[in-house]
């Protein structure tokens, strides 16, 4: 049997988790840091500066508009299509202060 208080402070829990990586994906968590991988922007962009900025904008908004899947309570793992490619993105949160979100092809 299991104890309510401690499923309901699971939910509670996982619900503040969930709220955390909402506010890094969404950029309204300003200690947050997202590291995108050199392959990926790599795939997205040419070899010129602006080109990868560009590239970083384009995931970046896909990124803020990503949808989670149920079996993702805490919405820290998604698969999104950026310019027809499919791009998986996975936040780590390590600490409340600090919210880490690396994109890349594989994990």
């Amino acid at each position: 049997m299991h104890d309510t208080s401690d499923l309901s402070c699971a939910r509670q829990r996982t619900e503040r988790i969930a709220l955390l990586n909402d506010a890094a994906r969404e950029g309204r968590e300003r200690t947050a840091r997202i590291v995108m991988s050199s392959g990926l922007l790599a795939e997205f962009s040419g070899d010129t500066v602006a080109q990868s900025m560009m590239a970083q904008a384009r995931l970046m908004a896909a990124l803020r508009h990503c949808t989670f899947a149920p079996d993702s309570p805490e919405r820290d793992f998604a698969s999104m299509g950026v310019d027809g490619i499919k791009v998986l993105m996975k936040v780590d949160l390590y600490d409340p202060g600090l919210v880490k979100i690396p994109l890349n092809g594989s994990f």
